[in-house]
């Protein structure tokens, strides 16, 4: 476990699905710890809006730099350059939630560009899809040999 928790901050190296799974999964958890007990705090104060969305952008910022690591290295696996985890960060920083932060009328801007939204998340879901389902790389790539299980 504490070999598992090293290698899901370190950038170094390959990632094969099932690592990659896996570290997806420990990160749901996590994800949904957070949402409850900001759902629970949320319920028992005033301003809610407000606090739900500060935690949200927190929550965001938190699962980004966990999250981060193994796509790089997954990356690695598919013989690809680290260096394209942009599409996650910005799917993570476009987050509706995180604009309406910025200002609670950004809404109607949002409105306004639902059909862009939709194409660019559409672009990261199959992005995260290939993360997922393309096998890596066989042997020695650029980054190294595959992760033994």
């Amino acid at each position: 476990m504490k070999n598992f928790l090293k290698n899901l901050l370190s950038a170094d190296g390959r990632l094969n699905r099932i690592g990659f799974l896996h570290s997806f999964i420990l990160l749901l958890c996590l994800f949904i710890v957070l949402s409850l007990i900001n759902h629970e705090y949320i319920r028992r104060t005033e301003n809610a809006l407000t606090i739900y969305l500060y935690v949200k952008s927190v929550q965001s910022v938190l699962l980004l730099a966990l999250w981060t690591p193994s796509i790089i290295k997954r990356l690695h696996d598919l013989d690809i350059k680290g260096n394209r985890v942009w599409l996650a960060w910005a799917a993570l920083l476009l987050d509706v939630h995180n604009l309406m932060l910025l200002n609670i009328h950004i809404a109607t801007f949002l409105d306004k560009i639902q059909p862009i939204l939709f194409v660019f998340y559409a672009v990261v879901l199959i992005f995260y899809l290939v993360l997922f389902l393309m096998p890596g790389s066989i042997g020695i790539n650029n980054w190294g040999s595959p992760q033994e299980l």
